[in-house]
């Protein structure tokens, strides 16, 4: 549900290579992952700052291991064009 939301509130804006540049900013490493501890901390401390809420939600559905790393190339496409979930209930 929030990634459909953030999504439509993103599409049409930032082009996807620009969000997706902005996540990069918080990979120092290059890895193409981003610790969640690390992005909740950003996300709730810097800008427009999200409650508990807003990144519990965020979380839901987002491609994160086991170890608790965000694949944000992935996350980006999800924002941008939805999951395979949501494409089979749009053609349903």
């Amino acid at each position: 549900m929030f990634l459909t939301l953030f999504g439509e509130k993103l599409n049409g804006t930032d082009p996807e290579d620009t969000i997706l540049n902005a996540f990069k900013l918080f990979d120092e490493e290059n890895t193409g992952k981003i610790g969640e501890d690390y992005l909740t901390t950003m996300l709730s401390t810097m800008g427009d700052r999200l409650n508990k809420e807003e990144v519990d939600l965020m979380y839901q559905g987002a491609p994160l291991d086991d170890e608790g790393w965000l694949d944000y190339p992935a996350f980006v496409r999800q924002i941008k064009h939805g999951t395979k979930d949501e494409e089979l209930v749009k053609s349903s």
